[in-house]
């Protein structure tokens, strides 16, 4: 028997909060695509400052053959503001939602009683908003981590932190020529690239950018779709 959303949500809440065991938890983050045939990187979002920011993004995905994960700050309001579209795309299969803790807080100096309360708290954002187990996926804030931190997060089934190779920009007083040199060096096969949510770049950079992922023969693809649904 199918189960409904609301035993689906309660289930998973349940497993996240007291889980039987801890699954394979990797020793580092990641920050590339393994090896495939096809040509492809990850362009992955993070943070939601900016409404008009992620706003733009979702626009993006919905008209062009682009396909990103957002690394979800859950404090933000931009995130619900877009419910709707963002539920659109993910279930076209073209976006990803993944965790990046509620208030983007360095989790290398915080408790574990904050670490988990910040790990756990987005995670039930996007399960009751969207639907979305984000689990194994989760970006250390700021890029900072350790060995207890990826212990901690682990227990909670964040198995795989992911980092980049490469990076768009965070759009701080960032030209357009500045960020498309950005994409010209880092939107290379294999990478995962971060990119940031936090202020708009124009349609025409965003463009500019799909231009360049054209050009070079590439796909871009969510972490889901170049690692599998179950990996860890």
């Amino acid at each position: 028997m199918e189960l409904d959303r609301k035993s689906f949500l309660v289930g998973a809440t349940a497993a996240l909060l007291t889980p039987s065991q801890v699954a394979f938890a990797r020793e580092r983050p990641i920050s590339q695509l393994p090896k495939s045939k096809l040509r492809r990187f990850a362009w992955t979002v993070d943070d939601g400052v900016s409404n008009a920011a992620v706003r733009h993004y979702l626009d993006l995905v919905e008209n062009h053959d682009i396909h990103l994960t957002f690394f979800v700050t859950s404090c933000y309001p931009s995130w619900r503001r877009n419910k709707s579209q963002i539920q659109d795309l993910l279930e076209q299969g073209k976006l990803q939602l993944a965790n990046h803790t509620v208030s983007h807080r360095d989790l290398t100096t915080s408790s574990d009683a904050i670490v988990r309360s910040q790990l756990k708290g987005c995670h039930n954002f996007l399960l009751d908003t969207f639907g979305v187990d984000a689990r194994p996926y989760f970006r250390p804030t700021y890029g900072y981590w350790t060995k207890h931190l990826i212990k901690l997060a682990a227990e909670l089934g964040y198995t795989v932190p992911v980092m980049w190779y490469g990076t768009l920009g965070d759009g701080y007083g960032r030209s357009q020529h500045e960020t498309l040199n950005l994409a010209n060096k880092w939107v290379v096969n294999g990478r995962i690239v971060i990119d940031h949510a936090n202020v708009p770049k124009t349609s025409n950079e965003l463009l500019r950018i799909t231009e360049i992922i054209q050009k070079r023969g590439l796909k871009s693809v969510t972490l889901r779709e170049a690692f599998g649904k179950n990996f860890s």
